[in-house]
């Protein structure tokens, strides 16, 4: 479970305005929801790449913060997160490369999310179909002294043949330039930082823009897969660009 112990007191480098920071002393990473581009939904811990907005109007990356002290409790106020509609204003002013990829990330995230809605409507139009067909197919038969000796009812269960379908994936240009901007940001890093950097998310992007031979690469430089990387796999390996959902 995420706890925190007190506050770290942090100053902006812009202004030189003082905020604070919660103290972590665990973190859970827990989340009703996990798609393959990094967001969790409800997660409990932010689920974002540290963008923040000073009170003087400036971009700023908590890395950033220069950390003066801690305490128990404190008058000043948190950092503000970066309003999803300010995120392209946050790519147009990006004071380094690392703000920019930050602010890339959050925004090819914010523009996945009506994606994520016509999914979900999806899935459940589809498992609720699949429910109905089942239990029409198996209808209650007990009969009164079976249910006097509290004999079970036929429990539904997925069937392991039961279609699996997603709505078609068609990000728009803004999308699309996002994505491939931030490819070529994570791509030159990645040839600087060595094997294996960057390589899970230039996987992802390659994937959702339809570039599978590229994906393939990006993946194949992974020293090991995880649960996300071997999903990732198996969807470039399967053709499919969609931003999809997954239990963790």
């Amino acid at each position: 479970m995420t706890s925190i112990s007190g506050v770290h007191i942090v100053i902006a480098p812009c202004c030189g305005a003082r905020y604070v920071l919660p103290c972590y002393v665990s973190l859970n990473f827990m989340a009703s929801e996990h798609w393959t581009d990094g967001w969790r939904e409800d997660s409990l811990m932010p689920n974002d790449e540290g963008l923040r907005q000073c009170k003087c109007g400036r971009f700023v990356l908590i890395r950033d913060l220069l950390t003066i002290g801690t305490a128990e409790t404190s008058e000043l106020p948190p950092i503000p997160f970066v309003p999803d509609e300010r995120l392209p204003e946050c790519i147009a002013q990006a004071q380094s490369e690392a703000m920019e990829v930050a602010a890339r990330l959050e925004y090819w995230r914010y523009l996945n999310h009506p994606y994520r809605q016509q999914y979900r409507q999806h899935r459940d139009a589809e498992e609720a179909a699949t429910k109905a067909a089942w239990e029409a197919a198996n209808p209650d038969r007990r009969t009164w002294w079976q249910r006097l000796l509290r004999r079970k009812a036929p429990s539904y269960r997925r069937p392991p043949d039961s279609p699996f379908t997603l709505p078609a994936f068609e990000p728009t240009a803004e999308q699309r330039q996002n994505m491939e901007r931030l490819s070529e940001i994570l791509l030159a890093r990645s040839a600087a930082a060595g094997r294996g950097f960057d390589a899970l998310t230039l996987a992802e992007l390659y994937r959702e823009l339809g570039r599978f031979d590229e994906a393939e690469r990006a993946i194949s430089t992974l020293d090991g897969q995880d649960l996300t990387a071997s999903l990732i796999a198996r969807l470039i390996k399967e053709r499919r660009t969609a931003p999809t959902r997954y239990r963790f």
